[in-house]
């Protein structure tokens, strides 16, 4: 038996940007709840797709390979498998991430941090 989740309180509950919390699990898939500002470091996912469902804020997702998309709540974007990402918020964000129930880079989506 599963638990409802109510996203936006979900969202409202992080208290730290650009960590995910897992709300749910289907299918193989974990449904993560996010909240980010400023960005995290260039990245790729080379064993998924990552998708995205923006709720609140906005969100630019930098592309090495293309240009950038520009996410406004209500949007959905899937990042393809192996391309190098950068996701930028501004000011903040507040979004869902679909993904396999696997860590692929451990080190993806995270901001640089000042030594």
């Amino acid at each position: 038996m599963h638990d409802k989740v109510h996203i936006p309180s979900a969202l409202a509950a992080l208290t730290e940007f650009w960590s995910q919390q897992t709300v749910a699990e289907a299918n193989g898939q974990l449904f993560k709840v996010a909240k980010g500002e400023g960005s995290t470091r260039w990245h790729q996912h080379d064993d998924q797709d990552e998708l995205f469902i923006l709720y609140g804020g906005r969100l630019l997702i930098q592309l090495a390979d293309r240009p950038s998309v520009d996410l406004r709540p209500g949007d959905i974007f899937v990042v393809p498998r192996g391309t190098q990402h950068c996701p930028l918020a501004q000011p903040m964000a507040e979004f869902l991430i679909v993904g396999l129930n696997i860590t692929s880079n451990a080190a993806g989506g995270k901001p640089n941090l000042s030594p």
